[in-house]
């Protein structure tokens, strides 16, 4: 597989907390960049979202990417999440399947 390097404009502030919430879930920010672009030329929407914990904006942001992607979040697209006691991350399913693989 050929390689191409990206460049992305975005505010220090921004890519601080992005860079935060990739430490804590054990990755970099070039492999956080890849899953998203991976998923999401896949699925050819947004594909999912990972979390950290439960607070006001990530409620917000996941009313925002359902009311941005409709129907696709559905079509069993699975959420990525973070499991804190096994400290790593997996899959969720619409169906309720579980997977520590991530493809």
């Amino acid at each position: 597989m050929t390689e191409t390097r990206l460049s992305v404009r975005i505010d220090s502030a921004t890519k601080r907390s992005a860079e935060s919430v990739f430490n804590a879930l054990g990755m970099t920010m070039s492999a956080g960049i890849n899953i998203f672009l991976t998923r999401g030329a896949q699925s050819r929407s947004i594909p999912f979202a990972l979390e950290i914990a439960d607070d006001p904006l990530d409620a917000q942001m996941r009313r925002a990417v359902n009311a941005s992607v409709g129907n696709s979040i559905r079509l069993n697209a699975p959420i990525a999440l973070f499991d804190d006691e096994q400290n790593r991350p997996y899959l969720e399913y619409p169906d309720g399947k579980v997977s520590y693989e991530l493809e």
